[in-house]
């Protein structure tokens, strides 16, 4: 994996009115850096489904509500959604309602609110690579302290 961090800079500028003392301009500089998005492998809707047990339906609902997927990191169910997801995998309402509540509990995803769902980033992830590390560091954090102690912390929980 490659240690190479994408620098991200942006500059403080403030410019003042020396005979009032007001202050005319500003604006701000932080400089910060984002790793590299790291290698990857594919994984398997079908594979994912044997990993966590989920029923066999899964693989079609999962792919319908990842079609969902938005570039903010959420799937947004109302009832028109449901009932489009439902329609193109033959299941019904409750069907998919409980299949949610599988994918909760297996912190797949994370309801965040009523309709509205967050996958888990470290699995699913749309947009940005910028975007998606930080949705990461959300949801799970893993870090070694220095006798090579494995930290998991996480700052989104149920």
């Amino acid at each position: 994996m490659s240690t190479k961090k994408k620098l991200i800079q942006e500059t403080i500028e403030t410019s003042f009115d020396h005979d009032t003392g007001e202050v005319k301009q500003e604006s701000n500089v932080r400089t910060f850096q984002i790793p590299q998005e790291p290698p990857f492998v594919k994984l398997y809707i079908e594979d994912l489904t044997s990993l966590y047990d989920l029923p066999k339906t899964s693989p079609s609902m999962l792919m319908e509500l990842l079609k969902k997927l938005d570039y903010e990191g959420q799937v947004n169910l109302n009832a028109a959604n449901k009932r489009q997801i439902c329609e193109r995998t033959g299941h019904a309402i409750k069907t998919l309602d409980n299949f949610l509540s599988q994918l909760v509990k297996h912190k797949i995803f994370r309801r965040i609110d009523r309709g509205v769902f967050v996958p888990n980033p470290h699995l699913f992830g749309r947009g940005e690579w910028r975007e998606i590390h930080k949705r990461r560091e959300a949801w799970l954090k893993v870090t070694y302290d220095e006798n090579g102690e494995r930290q998991v912390t996480s700052s989104l929980e149920e």
